[in-house]
């Protein structure tokens, strides 16, 4: 269903509000300006609704093991909450206020104020629960009017929480539109990007690509594209309890974010070393698995069964070691390529001297996300150092490469930053 004016709509229906909705935008930015505080407050009391004994059943209905559903739905209420909010504001935007002064060699007065960029499109990857909505939602914080595409994965949640917003504050009405249709519907699409001052993109560098060449040369483009994340071993001694994490990283989110550890680079060059620590970590990766159930569509775990099996056939003419368990694998391999893992509790473990690791990693620039630095403290430093000029933005333990806190940046810099412009008044 479509989101328009505050009405669900149908396909009909929608694409004449599509046809009208220059006039509708124009209208709205006339006549009004969105407060972030009356964001906040319509935050603030969806967070109120959320209650255990309705939500909770309606994550698991969407897949969301039973061991994390009452977690994930604590994150949204925090995310949601009033403090959560006005810290973020404050943390990505700081105070806005107007700051009068005269600049240095210049005669008059001016003041620097924080204000929307316009129209943001959202184009939104459906690899995140929720994620449309918190899209959406930063940027209303900002002030700006939002146009929304679901992914073609969207389970209707997104929808539902949007219309519970304009519900709760309606008010925000004139500030959200939600579109249900195929990416492959150009001409719609291409209304929608007119439409806006900037398009928002979640998603790999064909969508990244398709929507360049979509767009006008007078649209900004803010790209929140796919990245990859992996795990760093270094030194010996290295305690399970350090390498559990690694494994609660890969089981809980089944590799399928941004964040998640496709596979485990070691502080090595000698294959061996490789091989016999692959061996130790498939014990506690199926460990951790058989902790943490999962409900893995039964087809998709035939499909890592036979991709596993294609690896154990091609290791007798490549040198590789190939493990697997009922309930998770690994791969060793003797080259130090950056590659996805076949997911779905599924890594590959390779070796990485650190001599090597800025030639190898920057290669892929503008991909890297999050390492889980696995080292001893005297080393900590350095490898820091070193992984932040690859490209890496964000170092953390294994079992929290995934979990987010407020005011964290994303990718590398503060998103609500990006959505709104420094406009200079004299």
């Amino acid at each position: 269903m479509n989101l328009i004016s505050g009405k669900l709509m149908n396909k009909e229906q929608s694409d004449l509000q599509l046809g009208n909705l220059d006039e509708l935008i124009i209208r709205t930015q006339q006549t009004s300006d969105l407060s972030a505080d009356i964001v906040i407050s319509a935050c603030e009391k969806l967070a109120g609704t959320l209650n255990d004994d309705e939500y909770i059943p309606l994550l698991l209905e969407l897949g969301i093991p039973q061991y994390k559903a009452k977690s994930e739905l604590d994150t949204v209420r925090q995310m949601l909450s009033g403090k959560y909010i006005e810290k973020r504001l404050e943390i990505e935007l700081g105070i806005n206020k107007d700051n009068e002064y005269t600049p240095y060699g210049y005669e008059n007065k001016v003041r620097h104020i924080i204000k929307p960029i316009g129209v943001l499109f959202h184009i939104v990857a459906g690899n995140v629960d929720a994620l449309p909505v918190f899209s959406v939602i930063e940027g209303l914080l900002t002030g700006n009017i939002n146009i929304l595409k679901l992914p073609g994965s969207d389970n209707g949640l997104s929808v539902t929480f949007l219309k519970k917003l304009i519900d709760i504050e309606p008010q925000l009405t004139e500030y959200i539109y939600v579109f249900d249709y195929p990416s492959d519907d150009i001409e719609s699409m291409k209304i929608m990007s007119n439409l806006s001052d900037a398009i928002v993109i979640w998603g790999g560098d064909s969508a990244v690509s398709s929507i360049r060449q979509l767009a006008e040369t007078n649209t900004k483009i803010i790209e929140w594209g796919h990245k990859i994340s992996f795990a760093y071993v270094s030194g010996s001694n290295i305690s399970d309890d350090a390498l559990e994490g690694i494994a609660h990283n890969i089981c809980d989110t089944n590799q399928l974010f941004c964040s998640s550890c496709q596979g485990i680079y070691l502080d090595t060059s000698n294959y061996s070393d490789v091989v016999n620590f692959s061996e130790r970590f498939i014990k506690i990766l199926d460990r951790k698995a058989k902790s943490m159930t999962s409900n893995i569509d039964e087809f998709l775990i035939a499909q890592k069964t036979l991709e596993s099996y294609t690896e154990q056939l091609e290791s007798v003419k490549i040198e590789k070691h190939v493990l697997k368990t009922e309930n998770c694998g690994v791969i060793a391999y003797n080259d130090s390529k950056l590659t996805l893992s076949y997911m779905f509790r599924n890594c590959w473990i390779k070796p990485l001297p650190r001599k090597n690791i800025l030639y190898e990693l920057k290669k892929h620039k503008n991909h890297l996300q999050t390492v889980a630095l696995i080292c001893h403290d005297d080393t900590k430093d350095y490898f820091t150092s070193l992984f932040s000029k690859t490209g890496i933005v964000r170092i953390t333990s294994g079992k929290n490469m995934s979990s987010s806190y407020c005011g964290m940046p994303h990718d590398g810099e503060y998103s609500l930053q990006r959505y709104v412009k420094i406009f200079s008044c004299e």
